[in-house]
C-alpha cells in the first residue's frame, strides 16, 4: 500500500514539474523571446520539434509558420527562426561570434568531427587537415578516379538501354520505368577512395561489409544506416539536454541499431585502408594521396599524425554523410527538375555540345576543364539546390556569452538561432515572383543571389566540401543529360523527399533512353 502511495506521488511529482516548470520559465521569461510569436506549443517545450522532427514535417511546419507571422518566429523555448536575408550575415558570416549549437551533440561519437566540433579553436584545427585534400587543384587530380567510376555508369546505361528505354540495374525489362539510383553512384565513390570498390553500382545495392570493434564481420546497407541514423539523431538534437533521457527510454527501438551499422561499416573500412597504408609503408612507397591521408599525415611535414582511432572513425563517417549522401541528394533532385522542365534542358544541352565535342568519339565524359565555367551548367546546380536542399533545416547556431543582435533585435547569451534555408530560398524580394518554380536562368548575371544561398550554409563553418560537390555534380549531369533523355512517369509527378538532418529522396523511376548523339 505504501508502495502504491509512493509511486503516486512520484509519479504526480514529475507530471507536475513536467507541466509547470516550462510554464513558469515562459512567463518569467529570461531570455526575452515571448516578443516573438510562436508555432504551436514550441515556446513551452522542445518536443513539438522532436515530434516534427521524427515525423519528416519540421522544416515544412516552420515554413509555415514564417508566411503566416513572419521573419522570425519562436520554434523553441531557446529558439527562434529567421527566414530573411539580413540574418545570414549576423549568423553564419565570417567574424560571427555565434557557434555552432549545443544540437550538433546528438551526433557526436567518441570524438568530435570537423562538422560537429563546437569551439572554434577545435573546428579550425580540424578544418585544416581537410583543406589541403579538399583545395580545387587537389580534387581536379581526382577526375581520373571519378571519370573511372562514372564511366562504370554509362557502360551500364548503355548495356540497358536502347530507342524504347532501359534501366541503371540492368533487371527491367525496356518497357518498364526503372530507378535512377544516384546512392550507388556516390556513396559507391566515396568507398572507393577508401581504396576498397564495393560493387554497388554492379550488384544494384548499397549493401557492403560492416566490422564490429572485436573483429565480427557482418552485411549491413550505408544508406539505409545513414537515413536511419540520421533521423533518430537529429529529432534527438533538438532537445539536446534530454538526449540522455530519451535515448534511456528508446534504447530498445530498432532505429538506434542504424548508428551502430554506420559505425561498423566504417570500422570496415578505416581498418582496410590503414592496413593497405601500413604495406605501402613497408614496401618503401609514398603515402597514398587521397581524403584518408588529410587523417594520417601531416601535409606540410609528411610526418604522421597520429590520431587516436576513434578520432580517424568519425571523420571518416562524416565523409559519407556530407560528400556521399548530400551529393547525392542534390544529384537525384537535379535529375528530377531538369526532366520535367524541357526548356531548361534544352539550353543545358546547347551549351554543353562545345564540351563534347572536344571529348572525341572515343570518350563519354567531357573534361572538367572544359565545363567547370560554364554559366547555365552551374545555374541548373544551384537552383536545384536552391529549391530542394540538402540540408533543408535552419542550421542552429548558439548566442555567445554577452549577447549579439540578430537583423536588427537584441539576444541575450545561450539562445539558439537559425536560417531556415528552406523559406529563405522561396523568398519572392530575393528570387522573384517565381521562386516556387525551377528556372535555372534567375541565376545568371546575378550575383547578389549567392548572398542569399545556403545550399552549403556560409561563412567560416560553411561547408568544406563545396568544391569536390561541385565537380561531382557537374561531370554526371553534363554527362547524364547529354548523353541520355529521362522520362518521369508524369509530367506533373512529384519526387518524395524524408527529412532527417538531410533531405533524403525517395525512388526516382524513370524512363531512359540513349540519345543520338
Amino acid at each position: 500500500m505504501f508502495g502504491i502511495l509512493l509511486a503516486s506521488i512520484v509519479i504526480s511529482a514529475i507530471f507536475t514539474r513536467a507541466l509547470l516548470v516550462p510554464l513558469i520559465t515562459y512567463w518569467q521569461d529570461p531570455k526575452g523571446l515571448r516578443r516573438f510569436p510562436s508555432v504551436s506549443c514550441a515556446a513551452f517545450t522542445n518536443l513539438w520539434g522532436v515530434v516534427h522532427q521524427y515525423r519528416s514535417t519540421r522544416t515544412l511546419a516552420i515554413h509555415q509558420a514564417h508566411l503566416k507571422h513572419g521573419k522570425a518566429v519562436r520554434v523553441g523555448p531557446a529558439h527562434v527562426s529567421f527566414s530573411t536575408f539580413d540574418a545570414v550575415k549576423d549568423i553564419y558570416g565570417h567574424g560571427t561570434p555565434a557557434i555552432k549549437d549545443n544540437f550538433y551533440g546528438a551526433f557526436a561519437s567518441t570524438h568530435l568531427n570537423v562538422s560537429d566540433a563546437q569551439e572554434k579553436v577545435v573546428h579550425n584545427v580540424k578544418r585544416k587537415r581537410f583543406a589541403t585534400a579538399f583545395a580545387q587543384k587537389n580534387i581536379v587530380e581526382l577526375e581520373t578516379v571519378f571519370s573511372r567510376h562514372l564511366s562504370q555508369v554509362i557502360h551500364l546505361l548503355d548495356r540497358t538501354s536502347d530507342t524504347n528505354g532501359g534501366g541503371l540495374d540492368g533487371k527491367h525489362g525496356l518497357e518498364e520505368a526503372v530507378e535512377v539510383d544516384m546512392k550507388s553512384v556516390m556513396l559507391g565513390l566515396i568507398v572507393l577512395l577508401f581504396g576498397v570498390n564495393p560493387g554497388f553500382l554492379e550488384r544494384g545495392s548499397t549493401t557492403t561489409t560492416a566490422e564490429t570493434i572485436g573483429g565480427k564481420l557482418y552485411q549491413a546497407d550505408i544508406h539505409k544506416s545513414l537515413c536511419g541514423s540520421l533521423r533518430v539523431s537529429t529529432a534527438l538534437g533538438w532537445a539536446p539536454q534530454s538526449i540522455p533521457f530519451i535515448k534511456s527510454l528508446t534504447r530498445w527501438h530498432d532505429e538506434w541499431q542504424h548508428g551502430n551499422h554506420l559505425r561498423d561499416i566504417t570500422i570496415h573500412l578505416t581498418r582496410k585502408r590503414l592496413q593497405a597504408e601500413s604495406d605501402r609503408t613497408k614496401r618503401g612507397l609514398k603515402p597514398t594521396d587521397d581524403f584518408m591521408s588529410a587523417l594520417l599525415y601531416d601535409k606540410k611535414s609528411q610526418e604522421p599524425l597520429c590520431l587516436e582511432f576513434g578520432e580517424i572513425l568519425t571523420e571518416a563517417q562524416n565523409l559519407f554523410n556530407a560528400a556521399g549522401e548530400n551529393t547525392e541528394i542534390a544529384l537525384t533532385n537535379i535529375i528530377w527538375l531538369l526532366a520535367k522542365t524541357p526548356h531548361a534542358l534544352e539550353r543545358l544541352r546547347e551549351e554543353l555540345q562545345p564540351a563534347f565535342e572536344n571529348t572525341g568519339k572515343e570518350s563519354a565524359l567531357p573534361s572538367y576543364h572544359d565545363i567547370q565555367h560554364l554559366p547555365y551548367l552551374r545555374a541548373c546546380i544551384d537552383e536545384g539546390i536552391r529549391l530542394r536542399p540538402s540540408l533543408p533545416v535552419g542550421l542552429p547556431r548558439l548566442i555567445p556569452q554577452g549577447g549579439m543582435q540578430i537583423a536588427g533585435e537584441w539576444f541575450n547569451e545561450d539562445t539558439t538561432v537559425s536560417v531556415s534555408t528552406y523559406t529563405l530560398h522561396r523568398d519572392e524580394k530575393i528570387f522573384g515572383e517565381d521562386a516556387d518554380e525551377y528556372r535555372p536562368e534567375r541565376w545568371l548575371d546575378n550575383n547578389t543571389l549567392q548572398r542569399a544561398f545556403l545550399g552549403f550554409s556560409q561563412g567560416g563553418r560553411a561547408c568544406i566540401g563545396r568544391n569536390i560537390a561541385y565537380f561531382e555534380m557537374s561531370i554526371t549531369i553534363a554527362t547524364l543529360f547529354w548523353r541520355y533523355d529521362f522520362e518521369l512517369p508524369s509530367p506533373d509527378w512529384e519526387l518524395p523527399t524524408i527529412e532527417t538532418l538531410s533531405g533524403h529522396t525517395g525512388p526516382l523511376p524513370v524512363r531512359v533512353t540513349r540519345r543520338a548523339v
